[in-house]
């Protein structure tokens, strides 16, 4: 077997890039309003909010809130058979390859998941490797697979835990509030991990949220088998009839998702969740479709090539938003949790992707990789590799 080395930034594809570093500028302020909102007791939060900071709540809920992290998550299935390509190329065992890939990105969540509850890089290890099972199936097969996992089985799953006590109450929001602010960075690795247990392995939510990541997965792989992304100036007529498709359900789920927040709908929760996921999946798809026609229309300009940039470091990014978070809102930092409202999360959000977008052009001027894109391709080929160009 030869000695193989990792594929190069230049081989990989300039326009997944760009739609993976749009969807981190969606994580990005959708995580900001999520470390004040979900983490501030609701009297407390009410106390120090205005109108402001409950338009810019509702247009999370409404534009922003699972829209990125899904499209991530198809994106991690895109790259999961790009991986597959290059690991053949190079005579590599494509199984042996990716299960340690998992087993490190598992690493970076668990250590992520010490301080924040809300971490993903750990549930899409688990989904990951479960990805294996399904690389030899057909591509209508994958297909056929992912519409079931991110759309049925999960409508299934919460109906047999439907009789598992309630979690996310307000007594566990008052409590995750509580230990933040107080609590030395000891005692918040042992909260966060008593914590994590209760609200997604104890409940059975883990399971559910597996299953679901793993269709968004395998959707991802679906679009790489057909080559959606390749040769996207070939394929304008593709992408204009997806948006007419789309965006008319986007619009629909949009209508929708208000009533539900004004409490103007009382339907089955069942069918609910359905049509939400169903939503949020239109929703991203016609996101990405108009991303891509305005790419095609615009060319590599300074906007596509931010994006491009924060696309090819999306691990150090996404980690670096949640240490700024900490650091700024927990009692082992400022300690600014309960003070900081919402519009404020969202100015503090712009000025931090802006130093993101910077961080990024710069380092890779220099550097073939982000720092810890560098770190998890050490630890998966258990060798030196040269980061400087």
């Amino acid at each position: 077997m030869k000695e193989a080395l990792p594929t190069g930034q230049s081989d990989r594809e300039y326009l997944v890039d760009i739609i993976r570093g749009f969807a981190l500028v969606g994580v990005l302020l959708a995580n900001f309003s999520s470390y004040v909102e979900q983490q501030t007791p609701e009297p407390i939060l009410n106390a120090i909010s205005t109108w402001p900071d409950r338009f810019l709540s509702g247009f999370n809920v409404l534009f922003l809130e699972w829209k990125f992290m899904n499209l991530f998550s198809i994106l991690f299935g895109y790259g999961f058979g790009l991986i597959l390509e290059s690991v053949s190329r190079k005579n590599i065992n494509p199984n042996t390859f990716f299960l340690k890939r998992m087993i490190w990105l598992f690493v970076f969540g668990f250590i992520h998941c010490l301080f924040w509850w809300g971490d993903v890089l750990h549930l899409y290890a688990m989904s990951g490797i479960l990805l294996l099972f399904f690389k030899e199936r057909s591509t209508k097969t994958i297909l056929y697979i992912s519409v079931v996992c991110m759309f049925l089985i999960p409508v299934c799953i919460a109906y047999l835990l439907r009789n598992r006590p309630e979690t996310f109450t307000a007594a566990d929001m008052a409590s995750v509030y509580m230990q933040y602010k107080q609590e030395s960075l000891i005692d918040l690795f042992s909260f966060n991990l008593q914590f994590y247990y209760r609200m997604f392995i104890d409940s059975g939510s883990n399971f559910h949220d597996i299953i679901q990541t793993l269709g968004r997965f395998l959707f991802g792989f679906f679009l790489m088998r057909v080559r959606f992304f390749q040769s996207p100036d070939s394929k304008t007529a593709m992408f204009r009839k997806i948006i007419a498709i789309s965006g008319p359900l986007a619009i629909s789920y949009f209508v929708f998702r208000w009533l539900l927040m004004n409490d103007d709908l009382d339907l089955n929760r069942y069918l609910t969740s359905l049509i939400l996921s169903v939503g949020i999946f239109c929703t991203t798809t016609f996101y990405v479709c108009m991303l891509v026609l305005a790419y095609l229309q615009l060319g590599m300009n300074r906007f596509f090539s931010a994006l491009r940039d924060l696309g090819r470091m999306t691990l150090s990014n996404y980690l670096l938003i949640s240490t700024f978070l900490v650091l700024l809102l927990y009692g082992v930092g400022l300690n600014k949790l309960g003070e900081i409202s919402i519009h404020t999360s969202w100015l503090l959000a712009l000025v931090w992707l802006s130093l993101e977008v910077l961080f990024s052009v710069l380092w890779l001027k220099k550097f073939r990789f982000g720092p810890l894109e560098w770190i998890w391709r050490q630890l998966t080929y258990w060798k030196r590799i040269p980061i400087a160009k």
